[in-house]
């Protein structure tokens, strides 16, 4: 093993993003290093980041990680199949991180790779498109066409984090990387919860907060 990698927007950097990165360390090996993929001044949500680049890497430095390097902004404005995508690819062509490590609300691979195989399995698509056309949404028609196929497997699409890990785990076997995947239990309040007071705050609620000055 010699490096992990983690794919990040730190929108802001927080307790819960270097929680991470030590919770990795501490299962993996403490002396690994720490690669970022980190989205630019633009974020997936399609606005700017509350702060610019250069001010969130020298954060996420400061919180444990190595080496930040920018996912360029088609990648990081796209959905989350090519933002996981897109990342996967940067990450890899470093040459050195063979481990990809992200949180989520499940903390398993096992039913977070049950459904990344069904999305990718050869029934799938029809019955995406079945939904899609008695009018559904498309994340929707996604949760009820992986609900047909594995019954109660498909309520971990219910959580943000999840499924943005079921897409780093279709673009490892897509793109053919050979980086392993490690899951990180979320910790704290939920993907846009408002700030609880208990545990590790969302990017949500700072953001709110840090706005509200």
């Amino acid at each position: 093993m010699r490096a992990i990698g983690i794919v990040s927007e730190y929108d802001p950097f927080h307790l819960g993003h270097q929680y991470q990165i030590r919770a990795t360390r501490s299962a993996l090996g403490e002396e690994l290093p720490v690669v970022c993929a980190m989205s630019g001044n633009w974020t997936q949500r399609g606005s700017a980041a509350i702060a610019d680049k250069w001010s969130r890497a020298r954060l996420a430095l400061t919180g444990g990680a190595d080496l930040i390097l920018e996912l360029p902004t088609p990648w990081a404005v796209s959905s989350a199949e090519f933002f996981a995508r897109g990342a996967v690819d940067l990450l890899t062509r470093t040459g050195v991180v063979d481990v990809l490590s992200f949180g989520s609300e499940e903390g398993e691979l096992a039913g977070l790779a049950a459904v990344a195989d069904c999305l990718d399995s050869p029934g799938f698509g029809k019955r995406l498109r079945k939904h899609l056309d008695q009018g559904m949404t498309f994340p929707a028609a996604r949760h009820r066409a992986v609900e047909e196929i594995l019954g109660e497997g498909a309520a971990v699409l219910e959580n943000p984090n999840n499924n943005l890990g079921i897409e780093y785990l279709r673009a490892i076997r897509h793109l053919g990387s050979g980086l392993r995947p490690f899951t990180v239990l979320r910790q704290g309040d939920g993907h846009n919860h408002p700030m609880s007071g208990r545990g590790f705050p969302s990017a949500s609620a700072l953001r709110t907060m840090l706005l509200a000055g």
